[in-house]
């Protein structure tokens, strides 16, 4: 799920900067923000809004300097005055509803970032922040609309696709949940997670082939996960793929030498087509590293070698 920390929130916010034809109240208190020292800054912009020195934008930068100062309430008194003074300043009504979200106030927050994008329609972080805050808020049809909303506008964008896949899936609705995230961007940062999902989906829906087709992708994309590895092998016995599942069980314990999943998976393998040796093998190496479940291959193995000399000596 597409979670939103508030380092992503705080790149949201905009510092307006504006260069006068002399020094200001308001150029010194913009040189203190970019300095890092909010306080000293907020103390001079609320100064030169008093003297009238371009009040909007004193409210604004007060209020980016308030947000950064984890000041939220403050901050909302400051947005809505610059809105006051400058209703047609989008910026402000994008921080403003960023804050919203922030507090955890999805109404606010969805209804200040509606009356912004009615300024600017198409602005891609206004637009992500509404389907998101819809979403939050369990309104999932104007969520969906709003996600489609901008992968129609951004189609190169990820979040839509990962959003609308995610909420389809809650939904129960697999076919559309697959087709959002089978159009997600080939050139996307998380097309391994995204491959993932989608062997997920297709496994629920009862297609092992697909599931293996994507458990492949995602696994060339990010060789470190070995789990999806051990997926794989998983998939590929269940597929009736036995010796390849071995394989690949074997090649991956190589790769991963501590993880006893792939030992154990090994060794069950080799032990149902009867590598009684290798299943050992396999079985030691997991029970080794703490593996509970190698107890129980090694006892199989201990039984079915007794079983085999019965039938020998008879």
């Amino acid at each position: 799920m597409i979670t939103v920390h508030k380092n992503y929130l705080a790149s949201f916010l905009i510092l307006l900067v504006m260069q006068l034809s002399s020094a200001s109240q308001l150029d010194d208190a913009n040189r203190l923000y970019n300095a890092g020292k909010l306080p000293e800054a907020i103390r001079l912009y609320k100064k030169a809004a008093l003297g009238g020195d371009n009040p909007a934008l004193c409210s604004y930068n007060t209020a980016n300097a308030y947000f950064q100062l984890d000041s939220l309430p403050k901050a909302v008194v400051r947005y809505r005055i610059c809105i006051r003074e400058a209703p047609q300043f989008f910026k402000a009504y994008l921080n403003l509803a960023v804050v919203y979200f922030t507090l955890n106030d999805m109404g606010s927050c969805i209804a200040t970032m509606s009356k912004g994008l009615k300024i600017e329609a198409l602005n891609k972080k206004g637009m992500l922040l509404l389907a998101s805050a819809f979403r939050r808020c369990g309104a999932n049809a104007q969520s969906i609309a709003a996600f489609e909303d901008l992968a129609q506008a951004y189609p190169e964008m990820e979040e839509p696709y990962i959003a609308l896949g995610e909420l389809y899936r809650d939904l129960g609705d697999q076919d559309k949940a697959i087709r959002w995230l089978e159009s997600y961007p080939a050139t996307g940062k998380n097309l391994a997670a995204v491959s993932l999902a989608l062997a997920d989906l297709y496994e629920s829906a009862g297609n092992a082939d697909r599931s293996l087709y994507y458990l492949d992708k995602s696994f060339s994309l990010d060789k470190t996960k070995k789990w999806t590895l051990y997926r794989i092998a998983e998939m590929q016995q269940k597929t009736g793929k036995e010796l390849v599942a071995l394989e690949t069980a074997r090649e991956g314990f190589d790769a991963f030498p501590d993880f006893s999943p792939l030992a154990l998976l090994a060794g069950s393998i080799a032990f149902s087509r009867g590598n009684l040796d290798e299943a050992e093998m396999y079985f030691s190496k997991a029970q080794k590293l703490g593996d509970a479940d190698a107890i129980v291959g090694m006892e199989n193995v201990k039984k079915s070698r007794q079983s085999r000399d019965t039938v020998s000596q008879r």
